[in-house]
C-alpha cells in the first residue's frame, strides 16, 4: 500500500501535528510489514507555505530534516499536486485546515481520496457550542453542560446572558481552537473577567463559551470504524490531580487508567460515544470526551476527528491497549475510503441515469 502524509497546518495546533508526524515517521520507519510504504509527504506552514518531498523509496526523515529537502508550492497548488499523484492521503492536520471542514471540502470537491472524512461532520466538531447542542439532543442520557455562546459580534447580549445563568465556579473557552488553547477557570464570572477575556481570544476566535464548571471524574473513548462497524476502544480515566484540564497541563504528559472504570460506565460511555461517532460520520478514528459528576450524570465535552497521535498521546495509548497501532489505522482508513469511493460512484452512476431519464 502506497499513500502520501500531510500534515502541519495555520492552526495554534502547529506544533503537535508535527509531533505526531514525528512520532508516525519513527512507527512506519520502524514497521516490520514491508506492505505499507509512504511515497510522499506534505506540509503546510503556519504562515501557509506548502512544502513537498518525494520518499524515492528512503526513510521517512524527521521534521527539521524534511524542512531542508523538501520542495516549496504555493498552498494554491495543494489540491492539483495531490490529485495528480492519485495517492491515498493519511492527514495529521488538526484544528484550522485539518478539523474544520476546509480540506475535507477541497479532497470532496477534487475526489481527492483520504483519511479527511465528511466536510460536515468535520466543520461541526470544530465547533464545541454547536457539537454539545447536536450531541446532546442526539443522547438523552446525558446531562448538558449550562452553557452561554458568546459571539464577539454580539457582546453585550452574551455577557447579560451569562451573568444571568451562570453561578459559581466557570470554564471560558474558545469556541473553534482546539488543545484547550486559552481556556481559563474562574471561580466567579463578573463583566470584567468576561470583557477582558473576549479582548484576548478576539484575534483567534469570533466566539467564545462560558460553562458552569463541572467537578468529577474525565473519560476518553477512541472509537474505530470499519466499514459501518463502530467499535469503541478501552476506555480510559483521565488521572488529573489539579481538576483541570487547560493547555498547560495537556503540555505535560497526562496519564491514564484503563483498570479502573467501573463496568457500567464503561458501557454507558461507549454506547454514547459509538452514537456520536455514526450521526457525526466520523472517518475510521476518533475520540470523544466526557466528564462524570458525583451523582455518576455523564457530561458531554468534545469529539475529536483527529485526536493526537504521538507516542503519549491518549489515543495512542487506547490503541496499544487494544492491540493495534497506526499502521493498522492507516491500512484502515485506506480500506474505508476504497468502500466509500465505490459506494459513491454506484451513486452518482445511478443519479445520472435517472438524470438522463428525466430528460
Amino acid at each position: 500500500m502506497q499513500f502520501a502524509l500531510i500534515y502541519g497546518g495555520r492552526s495554534v495546533e502547529h506544533v503537535g501535528s508535527i509531533a505526531m508526524y514525528n512520532h508516525v515517521a519513527d512507527v512506519l520507519n520502524d514497521a516490520s510489514d514491508a506492505n505499507i510504504s509512504p511515497v510522499s509527504i506534505y506540509y503546510i506552514s503556519p504562515s501557509g507555505d506548502l512544502l513537498r518531498l518525494a520518499l524515492n523509496g528512503g526513510r521517512l526523515p524527521k521534521h527539521h530534516e524534511f524542512a531542508i529537502r523538501a520542495e516549496t508550492h504555493p498552498l494554491a497548488s495543494l489540491a492539483h499536486l495531490l490529485k495528480s499523484e492519485g495517492l491515498f492521503v493519511f492527514s495529521l492536520l488538526q484544528g484550522q485546515d485539518g478539523e474544520d471542514g476546509q480540506i475535507q471540502a477541497i479532497a470532496q470537491f477534487h475526489d481527492i481520496p483520504g483519511s479527511f472524512g465528511d466536510k460536515t461532520a468535520a466543520t461541526l466538531s470544530a465547533d464545541k457550542y454547536l457539537q454539545g447542542v447536536v450531541a446532546n439532543r442526539l443522547c438523552p442520557e446525558l446531562t448538558p453542560i449550562p452553557t452561554i455562546h458568546i459571539s464577539q459580534g454580539n457582546l453585550e447580549a452574551g455577557i447579560s446572558e451569562a451573568l444571568q445563568h451562570l453561578s459559581g465556579p466557570c470554564v471560558l473557552k474558545p469556541n473553534t481552537l482546539g488543545g484547550s488553547f486559552l481556556t481559563e477557570c474562574k471561580d466567579k464570572l463578573s463583566e470584567d473577567d468576561l470583557r477582558s477575556y473576549s479582548e484576548r481570544i478576539g484575534r483567534y476566535d469570533a466566539s467564545f463559551l462560558a460553562q458552569q464548571r463541572i467537578v468529577g471524574t474525565e473519560y476518553t473513548c477512541g472509537i474505530l470504524i470499519d466499514h459501518h462497524q463502530i467499535t469503541p476502544l478501552p476506555i480510559a480515566r483521565i488521572n488529573n490531580p489539579s481538576g483541570f484540564l487547560g493547555y498547560d497541563q495537556k503540555k505535560r504528559e497526562v496519564s491514564v487508567d484503563f483498570h479502573d472504570v467501573e463496568e457500567m460506565l464503561r458501557t454507558r460511555i461507549a454506547s454514547i460515544s459509538t452514537k456520536i461517532a455514526r450521526e457525526f460520520r466520523l472517518h475510521t478514528f476518533g475520540r470523544l470526551d466526557f466528564i462524570v459528576d458525583e451523582e455518576l450524570r455523564v457530561h458531554f465535552f468534545e469529539v475529536n476527528v483527529v485526536p493526537g497521535l504521538t507516542a503519549k498521546s491518549m489515543f495512542t495509548k487506547m490503541l496499544a491497549e487494544a492491540g493495534f497501532d497506526l499502521c493498522h489505522v492507516i491500512r484502515l482508513a485506506a480500506s474505508n475510503e476504497a468502500h466509500q469511493r465505490h459506494r459513491e460512484n454506484i451513486r452518482k452512476t445511478e443519479t445520472s441515469c435517472i438524470c438522463r431519464t428525466a430528460v
